[in-house]
């Protein structure tokens, strides 16, 4: 759900980008319409997200980067993923000390043959190559180098993601808890651990649903 504060400007997008089959999450429209409520007031974006839907994503930083009125972007727990881009949009981009920036390879859940597969991945190559344009502009590296931060699963301190001009300053020490999802492929220990003792029957499922997924592609 998108919470907005009219009076001060301020956006916050704790949840997951993109809308879910339960009607959750965050879209452009949503920010398209928040931007509409706020006016000619300077957009101040607060996020707090484990990422989601790459396209929502894009769609949302291209929305903000043309707010007249212009944006800032703070990151007060968690940017990761299709919410990392989110966060880029911000002319001035704060990192709450305590925050983290993640970035990422697309991917998506996939069924079919191996012709089926194939073309997918190709598509999903793209997909990189497009959010590469975005994050090495930020980073000052080539599209290779910066495909091979998406290809690490780069995450990012407060103060890491200042020094490689992701963010542009910190702000004070972060007092909300990382959105933290359960498909990140390499998380930091710490929200690792957070995740497996506040929702371990969550992170479990999650687990069990990876290995059916992986099991089923290699046995077909």
């Amino acid at each position: 759900m998108l919470k907005i504060i009219a009076q001060t400007g301020e956006i916050f997008i704790y949840d997951v980008i993109g809308a879910n089959w339960y009607g959750d999450g965050i879209t452009a429209l949503n920010v398209a319409e928040a931007l509409k409520q706020i006016g000619n007031k300077r957009a101040v974006v607060r996020i707090n997200s484990p990422g989601g839907i790459a396209d929502e994503g894009i769609a949302i930083y291209n929305i903000l980067k043309r707010h007249s009125a212009g944006v800032d972007t703070h990151n007060d727990a968690l940017a990761a993923s299709a919410a990392s881009m989110v966060f880029m949009a911000g002319e001035n981009r704060y990192a709450a000390k305590g925050s983290r920036v993640m970035i990422h390879r697309a991917a998506r859940m996939l069924w079919g043959n191996s012709t089926t597969l194939i073309k997918e991945a190709g598509i999903l190559e793209k997909y990189d190559v497009s959010q590469a344009e975005i994050y090495a502009s930020y980073l000052g590296k080539t599209q290779e180098e910066t495909i091979a931060l998406l290809e690490a699963e780069t995450w990012y301190t407060s103060e890491e993601a200042v020094t490689a001009g992701i963010a542009s300053a910190l702000t004070d020490t972060a007092t909300v808890k990382p959105n933290v999802a359960t498909w990140f492929r390499n998380p930091p220990k710490s929200l690792a651990d957070d995740l497996k003792k506040e929702w371990p029957a969550r992170h479990d499922a999650a687990q069990v649903a990876r290995d059916k997924m992986r099991r089923a592609l290699l046995t077909r």
